[in-house]
């Protein structure tokens, strides 16, 4: 998938989710030579259980653990950090890209590793769903059922291996869990219904994506629908500076959502957010070669929010960071 570059407004609700007082409760912080790790529940019921990471080492540093067995599945969303979280679970290596989410279970007696860099600050939350309440989404996804029955097996399971993007309205429901002041009974059920809403954005996205990319996706485009995906084609290449998302796009050139994936993949071969991150990839370039402007200048200039978020695209994009584009002179 990978089509979706951090934005400005995924930007600013991570500055404001982390912005947030310790209204929920006190983190517990965790320190030694090198650094500090630091965790704050936000949430713990019989169903769910959210918490929120962050650590700092002043050295590279392997944390290392053994799990106990575990009665939950595991929502992991990486908001800031190294471009790439690589961990190892009984020897075999994983990775996890900054600003994308993860479904997964990790099987009890693991021995795990997980890889911090020095001096980089690593922000993510944790959604901890019972295994039993999956079973109940289950019921109409084969994707689901696989993934249920290795995890009935006590086996080691992951549900999307390449992760998601994580959007601004999945950003926007993560927020509305950190700021929700309500107690006792009407607090649980607003936090179960406000994870729910989580999960069946998640399913719903992954689906359109599946759907999208799907050879059978194919199917007739009308004249109106060929002019207005031209349209949204050069507003896209006037306005790289802009970032937006699909809804956005399908209320302001009047377009089904469905309709705007597939269609403009479908006449120019290339989804939304590709075909606009390639854009902006290609004035990068340009800007590498031909300008003094440094990595931080060129990210504001092509309308990111900051230089890792630019740093991040380019890399899912050429491969390499911008950084090491220019010392190697590979342009």
């Amino acid at each position: 998938m990978g089509e979706i570059v951090p934005d400005h407004a995924i930007a600013r609700q991570i500055l404001d989710f982390f912005g947030e007082d310790h209204r929920n409760g006190v983190p517990e912080i965790f320190t030694n030579d090198v650094g500090t790790f630091e965790t704050l529940t936000l949430y713990k019921g019989d169903e769910f259980l959210v918490k929120e990471y962050k650590s700092t080492y002043d050295e590279d540093y392997t944390m290392k653990f053994c799990t106990d067995e575990s009665k939950y599945i595991e929502l992991a969303f990486f908001l800031d950090g190294s471009e790439v979280i690589r961990d190892s679970v009984n020897g075999r290596i994983g990775e996890y890209k900054l600003f994308h989410h993860y479904i997964y279970f990790t099987q009890g007696n693991s021995d795990v590793e997980i890889y911090f860099q020095k001096e980089i600050c690593y922000k993510n939350l944790d959604i901890y769903v019972a295994k039993d309440y999956f079973h109940q989404l289950a019921e109409n996804s084969d994707a689901l059922k696989d993934f249920i029955r290795k995890i009935d097996r006590e086996k080691s399971a992951s549900l999307f291996p390449e992760g998601l993007p994580i959007t601004p309205q999945m950003m926007s429901i993560l927020l509305e869990i950190k700021k929700c002041t309500l107690e006792g009974f009407y607090r649980d059920y607003y936090i179960k219904s406000r994870i729910l809403s989580l999960l069946l954005l998640i399913f719903e996205f992954a689906k359109s994506e599946e759907e999208a990319t799907s050879p059978k996706s194919k199917t007739s485009i009308s004249t109106t629908e060929i002019h207005k995906l031209m349209e949204v084609k050069e507003f896209v290449e006037g306005n790289l500076k802009s970032f937006y998302t699909i809804e956005q796009l399908s209320l302001k050139f009047g377009i089904n959502e469905f309709k705007l994936k597939t269609g403009f993949k479908e006449l120019f071969g290339e989804g939304v957010f590709h075909y606009a991150s390639k854009l902006r990839m290609k004035e990068a370039l340009y800007l590498l070669k031909n300008a003094d402007f440094s990595i931080k200048e060129i990210a504001y200039h092509l309308g990111y929010a900051s230089p890792s978020s630019f740093s991040v695209a380019f890399k899912n994009e050429m491969g390499v960071g911008p950084s090491y584009y220019r010392k190697k002179n590979l342009l």
